[in-house]
């Protein structure tokens, strides 16, 4: 089987080599404020403070426009530290370091560049764990793992005395670990919608108040702008309304990036050929597919610009960023792409990316789906989008179980899968992703057994396979594809 060759692999950092003071921290769920962050940071010296820090937050793309703005500074020769969350394959994902142009390079060949070892997570784990004492010892909550893992990035970063660095938040914004930096180099807020709504608000005003809680006083913003989202015309006008009001009064400038900054793109199978209003002598290439990708390269690229990196750096840098995951073409033959949408305003995205790069012939070759989701979030939705969305049929569609607790088991999800079916077919005339599918919705509840049983039948027969709703689910099975493709061949 021909491939793509996109990466190579190596160890992974397994759950053996993470010291416990993280793993253990995972009972404690997730809870926002930043009183824990706070102390937690006190007592280990404020190892955020003295960091020139690009804060990112939005509900979709974040990870995006962080690996574009991080390659983007590498590209100009900076030493970059990178935090993002959560990880596919490894632990040690989440904290990273480019180490100029050498580094960014690197880093596209072996995904695994960079990250920070298992000597020096044991070794400031050893601190954190400590710190977590004497917080105990004086009556405060134990933190949250994720707290945790954000005061491991700032130590790591400033020990290595990264030139600057990426930060991306967890949830939300306002409340999230990594609002205890005082003062940001800038604060990005990418494509707004509705997720984590449990936590984050039931409306736009609500979700785009919480995002907005990164910007500081006195630093530049700069938004995608919600009307070229999936937003309605009325929540844009809302979201654009709360940003703009929160900077106005902290007096930030903003700089709303939108599909007018685009003045060429040109999308093909492997990625698309950009040209930015702000960098019009340069012609930009990315490897993502996707109107929406085309959005958070110019967002970050924008932000470049303000901030002194020249149109050719950036050109690089885009050029050379990637992010595993995200509409990620993991083989060419059969055409095997991995997607971890996890929300409706994800799932349209993918839907119509693959739509425009693939869509003509997918209609001829249709491709497996398979599809694992998390049961906290909206799959109804999702299941519905993809059916409305796509402009090809599948030939089936493979539930399965995630190997993650909050998994929704494949029966229900299959469930969904058929009672939305039929609930499009008695609404629309045409569903070709849905036509006569009833016996071609499959259940696995061994997502691995799953894909690697689907990727041998579509190198039988040349079917192109999609693997999509969950990072968690995307992880699991680009392990498998990689550390098995000798087996798979």
């Amino acid at each position: 089987m021909n491939r793509r060759k996109l990466s190579m692999r190596t160890v992974p950092m397994s759950d053996n080599v993470v010291p416990d003071i993280f793993l253990s921290a995972n009972r404690f769920g997730i809870r926002l404020g930043l009183e824990r962050m706070t102390e937690l940071a006190g007592i280990l010296g404020n190892p955020q403070e003295g960091l020139s820090c690009y804060h990112v937050a939005g509900t979709n793309g974040k990870g995006s426009v962080v690996s574009f703005i991080a390659a983007s500074l590498a590209a100009s020769g900076k030493k970059v530290g990178v935090y993002t969350s959560p990880y596919l394959e490894r632990f040690s994902e989440r904290i990273r370091i480019l180490d100029g142009r050498e580094g960014l390079v690197r880093y596209r060949t072996n995904d695994a560049y960079g990250e920070i070892s298992a000597t020096a997570l044991e070794k400031i784990g050893d601190r954190i764990s400590k710190a977590v004492g004497q917080m105990i010892e004086s009556g405060s909550e134990h933190p949250t793992e994720f707290e945790l893992v954000t005061a491991a990035a700032f130590i790591y970063f400033r020990e290595h005395k990264c030139d600057c660095v990426v930060l991306e938040t967890g949830l939300g914004g306002r409340l999230d670990s990594t609002n205890i930096i005082s003062r940001p180099i800038c604060s990005i807020i990418t494509a707004l919608g509705y997720d984590h709504m449990d936590r984050l608000g039931s409306s736009i005003e609500e979700i785009a108040t919480e995002k907005a809680g990164i910007i500081k006083s006195g630093c530049p913003v700069f938004f995608m702008s919600p009307y070229d989202t999936t937003l309605s015309p009325d929540d844009a006008r809302e979201a654009e309304a709360v940003i703009s009001e929160i900077c106005a009064r902290r007096g930030s400038g903003l700089t709303i990036v939108s599909q007018t900054d685009i003045l060429e793109r040109i999308p093909s199978e492997a990625g698309q050929e950009l040209r930015f209003r702000f960098m019009a002598e340069s012609r930009v290439h990315i490897r993502f597919i996707g109107r929406h990708q085309a959005l958070n390269a110019a967002l970050a690229a924008r932000a470049m610009v303000v901030h002194g990196l020249s149109g050719e750096q950036v050109a690089e840098g885009l050029s050379e960023a990637v992010w595993k995951g995200r509409n990620e073409i993991i083989s060419s033959e059969p055409t095997i792409i991995l997607d971890g949408a996890h929300n409706p305003q994800g799932m349209e995205s993918f839907c119509a990316a693959v739509n425009e790069s693939f869509g003509r012939r997918f209609t001829e070759n249709p491709p497996r789906l398979i599809m694992g989701v998390m049961s906290d979030k909206d799959y109804d939705l999702m299941i519905r989008v993809m059916l409305r969305t796509v402009s090809f049929p599948f030939r089936e569609v493979i539930c399965v179980t995630v190997r993650q607790e909050r998994s929704l088991s494949a029966e229900r999800l299959a469930e969904a899968f058929r009672e939305a079916a039929k609930s499009e077919n008695k609404f629309y005339n045409r569903i070709p992703s849905m036509y006569n599918v009833q016996g071609k919705i499959l259940i696995s509840e061994d997502a691995n057994a799953a894909f690697r049983d689907a990727v041998s039948r579509s190198r039988d027969d040349g079917a192109p396979l999609l693997c999509v709703g969950s990072l968690y689910l995307v992880g699991q099975v680009r392990s498998v594809f990689f550390e098995n493709r000798e087996e798979m061949d």
